[in-house]
């Protein structure tokens, strides 16, 4: 009886600290790795702003002229400025021919103003893949 109780207590232990092993080898993720700038903390001089975009069937070109263009769309709404923005994409190739080409840019125009931005910085969120571009006024 005796034996019996002292393989059961055994076995109960080894339980509870494999249990306990397991659970304080686990890796760590860091806080945050996101850059302070993409939730608008921007220590910049003048207007900034961030602009996003989430993956894209076009690829990252396209997914970037995007973000480029909310970004420069959100310094015109601070300036008061109305923006027209289109985005083309053109691609071409032959099935016959290893060449194929892809275009893509963006062109934003305004109505008697003029805005001078540069980009700032740029982060990829490695795991959404969404890019974040933070373009401020010259």
């Amino acid at each position: 009886m005796i034996g019996k109780f002292l393989q059961i207590l055994h076995t109960a232990l080894i339980v509870l600290l494999l249990f306990t092993v397991s659970c304080t080898n686990r890796p760590t993720k860091p806080e945050s790795s996101i850059p302070e700038w993409v939730f608008g903390n921007i220590s910049e001089n003048g207007i900034c702003y961030v602009g996003s975009s989430k993956r894209h069937i076009r690829g990252i070109a396209y997914q970037r002229a995007l973000a480029v263009s909310r970004a420069l769309e959100g310094i015109a709404r601070q300036k008061n400025i109305t923006i027209n923005t289109q985005i083309e994409h053109y691609m071409s190739g032959t099935s016959y021919s290893a060449q194929s080409s892809l275009n893509s840019y963006s062109v934003q125009t305004t109505e008697g103003e003029q805005i001078n931005a540069k980009i700032k910085k740029t982060w990829l969120n490695p795991e959404t893949k969404e890019i974040f571009i933070l373009m401020c006024e010259d």
